[in-house]
């Protein structure tokens, strides 16, 4: 797997979330806990970005903005209606003052 820089840790510090275009593909890297995590930016129900979804830290879910679709941040498996399809996930680890994820 190529392990790609995709931001500082510190542009994640704070529960900030960044949306990164990667090889053509938007993801959405944030940090939970000690933890970092990589999944597509994008909304598979509504074609809606995640960005501004509400992280839920004790459960790791994101709230599409929309229709409130539930998304787990681990393995983006589609948890409530109206969304069906999962999201797509990156490993996602640190190497130095970077988050990298693997494609």
């Amino acid at each position: 797997m190529n392990k790609i820089p995709v931001c500082s840790l510190e542009e994640l510090s704070g529960g900030k979330t960044q949306v990164i275009d990667v090889e053509g593909k938007s993801v959405l890297v944030l940090q939970l806990g000690e933890e970092y995590f990589a999944v597509e930016s994008i909304c598979s129900h509504a074609d809606v970005s995640l960005e501004d979804g509400d992280v839920d830290e004790s459960d790791y879910t994101i709230e599409c903005p929309k229709h409130g679709s539930l998304f787990s941040i681990k393995n983006g498996e589609a948890l409530t209606l109206p969304a069906t399809k999962p999201l797509k996930t990156w490993v996602a680890s640190t190497d130095g003052e970077n988050v990298v994820i693997e494609l």
